[in-house]
């Protein structure tokens, strides 16, 4: 029996073929709902359904063949409804509970403009008002807005809550802005 000699590939990478392997084997959970009730003895699919999750959601759902559509079964009004109860029957594990809880939670979106975004709204909201047409034609409209453009810029301006809030609170205690912005902006 005579050895066979094998010569080293250059071209494949095995330190990221042990890093593709290492990972798939053993993957890293990275969402708090999941990490704690992630086994790591277990596989991928075997801690999916312990969680009551799916991990291929083609073989869950699953696609009706042309076949079975063509040819369709006559089944009973009895054993279809509880063929229905059974699907609707979800097994509530914990982790689904919390995934679901933290699914339902509402976010606040949070709009955002950079400083000098937020200085040029003060200016053209103290000097123009709610004219757009005439701050789309103002010298310090740099970017050459539209007045489309700009009533956007004022209107995200307006959602802002810290700014705005800050810039009306100022407007009432009589502060003076285009003197300020005129040496700043």
């Amino acid at each position: 029996m005579v050895k066979k000699n094998r010569k080293f590939n250059y071209k494949k990478d095995l330190k990221k073929k042990w890093k593709q392997l290492k990972a798939k084997t053993n993957p890293e959970v990275k969402t708090e709902q999941l990490k704690e009730f992630w086994n790591t003895h277990k596989s991928i699919k075997a801690n999916y359904a312990e969680m009551g999750l799916s991990a291929d959601p083609n073989v869950t759902i699953g696609i009706p063949k042309t076949k079975v559509l063509l040819n369709p079964e006559v089944m009973e009004i009895s054993k279809a409804k509880e063929l229905n109860h059974a699907l609707n029957e979800s097994k509530e594990t914990p982790a689904l509970k919390k995934l679901l809880t933290e699914a339902n939670k509402s976010t606040e979106k949070v709009f955002n403009l950079n400083e000098n975004d937020t200085l040029y709204c003060i200016y053209m909201l103290e000097k123009y008002g709610e004219d757009y047409e005439k701050m789309a034609k103002d010298y310090k409209n740099y970017y050459q807005d539209t007045p489309a453009q700009i009533r956007k810029k004022l209107n995200l301006f307006k959602k802002m809550k810290g700014p705005y809030k800050k810039y009306l609170n100022d407007k009432k205690a009589g502060v003076n802005f285009l003197d300020e912005l005129d040496e700043k902006y």
